[in-house]
């Protein structure tokens, strides 16, 4: 199982809940419903270009990645990575009807439904159910982005141990301008931005069509359900599915897939903004750097701690299984001892 490329996913779900959030609170006259509904729709509204910077802060190091993105209007968009190298040319391009992700260096296609198909809709709306159970919404004193006029939100968790957001939400067009993500301790461990954008609508489909031209033909990853019920996935496997009995509070599940070709069953659990996957699969030689040993139960587990997720990595009864979170040390010991 290949630990960077999972934690990549995870940092997508930690995007991907980043993508729902820009409303703010019910004070300061203006009704949380209304903004909500304008939030939830700018990105599918606009036609816009610019660059987008996303800072990842880690133990180990500071990177930044950076994108060219276009967006025009409900039913297209284009995301092409310019840095750092090794994902330099990456392409993601959705048309409204699928989402296509072409990585160079593996020449592989994966395909995904569109951010504004019904299935991720109704995804984000069971997302803000559980925001607003979740986390304490704040408006703060508005600023200024890239010279345009902003409000200021804080998303304060209920419960500790969970992480914090805060975004800036332009006030003309409802379009999330900067976000920042802290994890259980305080600290900073991503945060997005654009660098330059601008509103327009001269940019023509056929140009992004044509510099995406080459990912058509490439080999296609196997297409799999974005995600199962508990149900479906364990009719699917050639093993007893395991799921934890105890998750922190907030948490439900989201859903079951399949990764590694099919090979490993990955469960998602989210609060609405932190996620939890559990990974699970027949026996396997899973490498890690600058770990712990750490005992639960009668078991020991590898752990890596970072300051942007942790990683716990433990055998049991022919099986490997794998905790990636940005919960604390201690609630991931609780889930893996939850594990029968």
């Amino acid at each position: 199982m290949d630990l960077r490329f999972h934690r990549t996913i995870l940092f997508k779900l930690f995007v991907f809940a980043f993508s729902i959030l820009g409303f703010v609170s019910a004070t300061w006259g203006i009704e949380p419903q209304e903004i909500l509904s304008r939030s939830l729709e700018a990105q599918f509204e606009l036609d816009l270009e610019g660059i987008k910077k996303t800072e990842f802060h880690t133990h180990q190091k500071d990177y930044i990645l950076t994108a060219r993105f276009i967006r025009l209007g409900p039913d297209f968009s284009y995301l092409l990575y310019l840095s750092p190298s090794k994902i330099k040319g990456r392409m993601i391009l959705d048309d409204g009807t699928s989402r296509k992700d072409y990585i160079p260096l593996k020449k592989k296609l994966r395909i995904y439904p569109s951010l504004n198909s019904s299935l991720m809709q109704q995804r984000r709306r069971e997302n803000l159910e559980l925001l607003l159970t979740n986390y304490t919404i704040s408006r703060q004193p508005d600023e200024f982005i890239l010279g345009r006029p902003s409000y200021v939100i804080f998303f304060i968790p209920r419960y500790p141990g969970n992480p914090r957001l805060n975004i800036w939400v332009d006030k003309k067009t409802y379009l999330p301008l900067r976000k920042e993500r802290y994890n259980a301790e305080g600290k900073m461990i991503a945060s997005s931005s654009f660098v330059p954008f601008n509103l327009r609508k001269e940019f023509f489909r056929k140009s992004a069509y044509q510099s995406a031209r080459r990912i058509l033909g490439e080999e296609r990853a196997p297409a799999f359900p974005l995600f199962y019920t508990l149900q479906e996935i364990g009719r699917i496997v050639k093993f007893r599915l395991k799921v934890p009995e105890y998750l922190p509070p907030g948490y439900i599940l989201q859903g079951a897939s399949l990764v590694d070709e099919g090979m490993a069953v990955k469960l998602t659990y989210t609060d609405g903004l932190g996620v939890i996957c559990f990974f699970q699969r027949p026996r396997a030689n899973i490498k890690m750097r600058n770990f712990q040993r750490l005992r639960f139960g009668s078991l020991e587990g590898k752990i890596r701690m970072g300051e942007d997720e942790k990683t716990l990595v433990w055998n049991k009864s022919g099986m490997t299984f794998v905790l990636m979170s940005d919960t604390s040390k201690e609630e991931l010991r609780r889930i893996a001892e939850s594990v029968k």
